[in-house]
């Protein structure tokens, strides 16, 4: 595999496991089940990694790409941009995350008041994830970047 197949690879993790972790996480505060809050946190440190790895893969990517006709750093540097907010929010959701595992192994209600932090920033979060996916999305799908299939034709 080359870099452009491994961030392809790594970057849907953080996107679709970001709903699925804000999923579990409303799960867990409306349930107050402490097994599923501790288990939410943990998929948003499983999202850093992910992210992390679809971060260092994304210079690389491309420069594959802009190899291709019609791709030029005009192209990709919205994505970059978008990308590289939403690395940093989940860097913070991640380390929060595992700060929020260190210290509720002592306190339970540290654990509520983390998780209910992590599921608001989640929540803001997956607008960023559909706005990386999306303009990540462009550089390879004209149709998305001219919004054509909003027009019919």
């Amino acid at each position: 595999m080359n870099s452009a197949q491994l961030h392809l690879f790594f970057s849907h993790f953080p996107i679709v496991g970001l709903a699925f972790a804000v999923l579990v996480t409303l799960y867990a505060v409306f349930n107050k089940t402490p097994a599923l809050a501790r288990l939410s946190l943990w998929f948003y440190v499983v999202l850093g990694v992910f992210a992390l790895l679809a971060y260092l893969t994304g210079d690389d990517a491309g420069k594959i790409v802009q190899t291709y006709p019609g791709i030029t750093e005009d192209v990709i540097e919205p994505h970059e941009n978008m990308a590289l907010f939403f690395f940093i929010g989940l860097m913070i959701t991640s380390v929060l995350a595992l700060t929020g595992l260190y210290m509720s192994k002592t306190k339970e209600t540290v654990l509520k008041r983390f998780t209910v932090i992590l599921l608001i920033g989640g929540i803001l979060l997956g607008i960023l994830a559909g706005i990386t996916g999306s303009t990540g999305g462009a550089i390879r799908h004209p149709e998305i970047k001219q919004g054509t299939y909003l027009k019919g034709k």
